[in-house]
């Protein structure tokens, strides 16, 4: 919900649900297109599952971010959404681990409920080698997996063409009677090109912990500068009177087939809480 206040020119919306937790590098939220109540989902994430990077590692090759969007009826003998989960695990989820892959994977299982049945399943993920050998990891996996039968279905795996980053920034003061809600001071977006989710990991996202996680002006405005497009001035008084900032990158990959973009239904996003300074705002 959201309501307008006109002395501030500003709305109040509602944060997301870690917002009013201590502040972490990156948060998980799912955000999928609504689906039957009979649905039970499943979340695999490199970011939850293994230890967080602080930088990447080097690749020498360039390699595309891996799209698997999969959504099919269930075909063959009766299964209950346990057994479908844990075929897709043995094909798929369980060769894509945190040692090898930056990915985000979401799975969800419809279920009759008179039956407990599974009737649906879809796989939506994306993924990125994080080294020259889990490229020749992935293309061996590929070269086993890609095109053969999951689930009375053809699994496949596409290469993204390119990714497009709309990213969002939000500043302004979270409400002390309700810490779900955001008096918005300040929003602007701006859109970024890059070659795939790996090289934007390795430039957006690693200046987001170096340098967006901080009070010191001369981290957080040239950050604000880079990505903003020169909005630092802006901010240089936006920040004083803040104690909240969140970036929200919405991930639009460009795909070679039809439908010709892939948007995951898990995002992420940065939230810095900066009640903790000694001034209690931003700057």
């Amino acid at each position: 919900m959201k309501k307008q206040i006109l002395a501030f020119a500003s709305l109040f919306f509602a944060l997301p649900a870690f917002a009013a937790a201590i502040d972490q590098p990156i948060k998980i939220t799912a955000m999928a297109r609504p689906l039957s109540p009979n649905t039970i989902i499943r979340e695999h994430s490199s970011l939850k599952e293994g230890a967080a990077r602080a930088t990447l590692p080097k690749r020498t090759t360039d390699y595309p971010t891996q799209i698997v969007r999969m959504e099919a009826e269930l075909k063959g003998p009766p299964q209950n959404c346990d057994e479908v989960f844990q075929k897709i695990d043995e094909f798929f989820n369980d060769h894509i681990t945190y040692d090898r892959f930056f990915y985000n994977t979401i799975n969800y299982c419809v279920y009759d409920p008179n039956t407990n049945f599974a009737k649906k399943f879809i796989i939506n993920s994306y993924f990125d080698p994080l080294d020259d050998e889990a490229i020749t990891y992935l293309e061996t996996y590929l070269a086993q997996h890609n095109g053969r039968d999951l689930l009375g279905s053809t699994f496949h795996v596409e290469n993204a063409q390119g990714l497009i980053v709309s990213l969002n920034i939000d500043s302004g003061l979270e409400d002390s009677r309700n810490a779900s809600t955001l008096l918005r001071l300040q929003h602007d977006n701006s859109s970024h090109y890059f070659t795939s989710n790996y090289a934007m990991q390795s430039d957006l996202i690693s200046d987001v912990r170096q340098r967006f996680y901080s009070n010191d002006p001369g981290l957080i405005l040239p950050f604000i500068d880079k990505w903003f497009f020169t909005s630092g001035w802006i901010y240089e008084r936006v920040l004083k009177n803040s104690d909240y900032v969140e970036l929200q990158p919405e991930l639009i990959f460009l795909m070679d087939k039809n439908p010709k973009i892939f948007t995951p239904f898990l995002r992420l996003y940065y939230a810095h809480h900066c009640s903790k300074y000694a001034s209690r705002h931003c700057l």
